[in-house]
């Protein structure tokens, strides 16, 4: 039996046979519950089938819901809400969506010349963080702002003239100037301009010179260079990765630090003989190094005592140059080493054969991870999203093999990811999607909730107090005639020169 809060969106909008009076009665109740209103306006603007004048009657709000201001801040927007949005007479609202780093660069060039001087500032950086191109002209009035940490900004704008970058190592500010001095702009400079930074009494900016002009020696490959190289940081990176020599390499096999020694266990210029001779060196770390050499054999591989460090490790890049070699992917697949099979996982383009013995794999993670590559199968797909207990769990949902007809068949399971599971299959029917937005889990409720396929008799009631009004405002099928009566009942305004909308009838 439907409750009170059932009863009234039901006769509100026409879902029940009801006389006027019981239809006004029950607008005047839904009208009055400003709490309500506000689920139903966040759901409607976040909606992806929400016309245009609906986002633009939102906007007419002042104060706009919370849920609202969550929503600028984080989410991809339409190009009718973000304008809105840069434009909206709050700057709080206006500073909330400059954050937002879905936000299309046509609205943050303009909430870079703001009012508000926060807005400004950070409309600038988010263009610096995120790499975003504004134009030209844009880039050089903002390059010649009043305000310091905006000219600072600038700097690393893409598009910004060359001339107009270089000028800013003469700007009256030292923060600016130490930005401006880099690796590209030094040799660029003017010899006065260089010179005057060398003499700069600002220390910030001296630190920036030092970066600029500094010219990298390189790496130690002799053991007399090695010796005489008082960096500790430098030593290291020449045990990894210089072209060591004969007598530097067998240096560093015996040296009594594990550190040097297991640069040497992993640099490919060490010869392989004299690498196997760590087989049993007392460090673990240096051995699982050992382990990972591109130019031992399985048996050799096999014969070293590792312990695999817990954590993601990255596939070694020798691994990742063989991606596009079957055969070569077929042999790491076959591996002792878990990483390895794991490095494989990561290919763009696996065989078959490959695939269905990775995920028959003992490995936990050679498993999981191969629920990360597009060939993943199905079945793993589903065994892991229902398993995992990672917080991304549900992101395995949206692989390329996970929705296919059948799901269904869980949408009674125990376990509520599978539950939740069912509604990814694509014959699920109205009358399934309903069942579900009953289910005592709020996750598979949500999902029902917001599902396209609900009938509109539930989809109505989930509009009221008690159930998820949000949510069920979320839905994109919800008829843009229902989205108009929802914003009238909450007493949301027209946009000046805005057609009538139409009230439930």
């Amino acid at each position: 039996m439907a409750d009170k809060d059932d009863h009234l969106t039901h006769v509100a909008f026409g879902v029940l046979e009801a006389t006027d009076e019981d239809r006004d009665q029950a607008l005047r109740l839904l009208a009055a519950d400003t709490a309500l209103h506000a689920e139903w306006i966040t759901g409607l603007v976040s909606n992806r089938s929400a016309p245009d004048e609906i986002v633009r009657r939102v906007f007419t709000l002042d104060p706009l819901p919370e849920g609202v201001r969550r929503w600028l801040r984080f989410s991809p927007l339409s190009a009718t809400a973000a304008q809105a949005a840069v434009t909206y007479p709050d700057p709080e609202v206006r500073r909330d969506v400059t954050g937002n780093p879905f936000l299309p660069p046509h609205a943050l060039a303009v909430l870079t010349e703001d009012p508000d001087p926060k807005v400004r500032w950070t409309a600038v950086l988010m263009a610096d963080e995120y790499n975003i191109e504004l134009p030209t002209e844009l880039t050089v009035r903002l390059a010649s702002s009043p305000e310091a940490r905006v000219r600072m900004h600038a700097i690393g704008l893409p598009g910004l003239p060359e001339e107009t970058r270089l000028s800013l190592a003469e700007d009256p500010h030292p923060r600016v100037r130490a930005r401006a001095i880099s690796p590209w702009s030094w040799p660029r400079l003017r010899p006065e301009v260089r010179a005057s930074a060398e003499a700069d009494p600002d220390p910030w900016v001296r630190e920036a010179v030092e970066r600029a002009a500094h010219v990298d020696v390189p790496l130690a490959t002799t053991l007399a260079d090695f010796l005489a190289e008082p960096d500790e940081r430098r030593r290291d990176d020449a045990a990894y990765r210089a072209r060591l020599d004969a007598d530097l390499a067998v240096h560093l096999v015996a040296h009594g630090d594990s550190s040097l020694r297991r640069g040497a266990a992993w640099n490919p210029h060490v010869p392989t003989a004299l690498a196997l001779t760590l087989t049993a060196d007392p460090e673990p770390s240096v051995r699982f190094a050992l382990s990972l050499r591109a130019d031992i054999t399985e048996e050799q591989r096999s014969a070293i005592d590792y312990t695999v460090p817990e954590g993601r490790h990255e596939a070694p890049a020798w691994v990742q140059e063989r991606f596009g070699d079957p055969d070569a992917l077929r042999e790491l697949a076959a591996s002792s080493h878990v990483l390895l099979r794991r490095a494989v996982t990561c290919a763009p383009e696996l065989p078959a054969d490959v695939v269905e013995r990775l995920a028959a794999d003992e490995d936990y993670f050679v498993r999981l991870m191969l629920c990360e590559n597009d060939h993943a199968p199905h079945e793993l797909l589903v065994e892991m999203y229902a398993d995992w207990k990672g917080l991304s769990w549900g992101m395995l949902a949206n692989r390329r093999s996970f929705a296919r007809p059948g799901l269904v068949r869980y949408a009674d399971n125990p376990n509520y990811r599978l539950r939740l599971a069912a509604l990814s299959d694509p014959e699920a029917t109205p009358e399934l999607v309903e069942q579900l937005t009953h289910d005592p889990n709020d996750t598979v409720r949500g999902h029902a909730a917001a599902d396209p396929r609900l009938p509109l008799a539930r989809l109505i009631e989930l509009l009221g107090r008690n159930h998820m009004p949000c949510t069920a405002a979320w839905n994109p099928a919800l008829p843009t005639e229902l989205m108009h009566g929802l914003l009238d009942i909450a007493g949301v305004n027209l946009p000046a020169g805005a057609a009538v909308a139409r009230r439930p009838r």
